[in-house]
């Protein structure tokens, strides 16, 4: 496909909460693995063009801030973000694997696609 693309990038950890560890009880076994998660991350949906990154780098966004009033930071690290929001895993756990082996997501819709029509379900869907 030579048009333009959607893509998804998680741009933040807001919160990671817990610990893990590796557990070695005896030579002869593997070893145990435990971790225990709160975990929050931002998320953008982007449109961009094949072979073009979708995020900005540091010297982009402060070049950005610079030009802005006040200095502020931009709203957005991706150049043509179409939607933005966060998701989180509440009980991110090895003692609580869900059977299907996915832990449940509680996505968040912060920044809703301003567009309408089929490439706003699209940047939902995604």
């Amino acid at each position: 496909h030579r048009g333009p693309h959607l893509r998804a990038i998680v741009t933040d950890v807001l919160k990671l909460v817990g610990d893990a560890s590796v557990i070695r009880l005896s030579q002869n076994k593997p070893p145990l693995h435990y971790f225990d998660y709160f975990l929050k991350l931002d998320w953008e949906v982007a449109i961009t063009h094949p072979g073009e990154r979708a995020y900005r780098t540091a010297d982009e966004l402060i070049g950005a801030a610079a030009k802005q009033d006040e200095g502020k930071a931009p709203p957005s690290v991706t150049r043509n973000r179409l939607s933005a929001g966060t998701f989180k895993i509440k009980e991110f756990s090895s003692e609580e694997v869900p059977l299907d082996g996915q832990w449940q997501l509680a996505v968040k819709v912060k920044k809703p696609c301003s567009i309408d029509g089929e490439l706003n379900g699209l940047a939902e869907g995604l």
